[in-house]
């Protein structure tokens, strides 16, 4: 990897559409959106940094009740983009029956719209 980013994140969480939008404390300006898998959409910066991740009907993906992601402890996102793919390795930390139970998720996608390699690690 050529360049390794960090940030901090802050998130949303919709019971109603059960989908989570985690995004970048920074100021960025928004240029396009990679859909990785269905109902997993991450956007990039104009500088082709990945800055926001939406996870639609996340309760479903992670086989939990809906009403569990108003008990996030932790989020922890690493990316690694090379000039092929783009990896995103998401882990959650929900507080279930007063107990921390961590909820990890991976995908790979090609990199379509050619952004730079870099890893970036997120998390709040």
């Amino acid at each position: 990897m050529s360049q390794i980013k960090k940030f901090d994140l802050k998130y949303s969480y919709d019971i109603e559409v059960d989908s989570i939008f985690i995004k970048i404390k920074e100021n960025y300006k928004y240029w396009e959106s990679l859909e990785l898998e269905d109902g997993i959409i991450l956007d990039f910066s104009e500088e082709g940094i990945p800055v926001a991740l939406e996870i639609l009907d996340i309760s479903d993906l992670f086989s939990v009740k809906k009403d569990c992601f108003n008990n996030i402890e932790n989020i922890n996102i690493t990316i690694a983009i090379t000039n092929s793919s783009i990896s995103l390795n998401l882990l959650i930390e929900l507080l279930i029956d007063n107990e921390k139970i961590d909820q990890p998720f991976s995908t790979i996608a090609k990199n379509v719209i050619n952004v730079p390699e870099m890893e970036v690690i997120c998390y709040c």
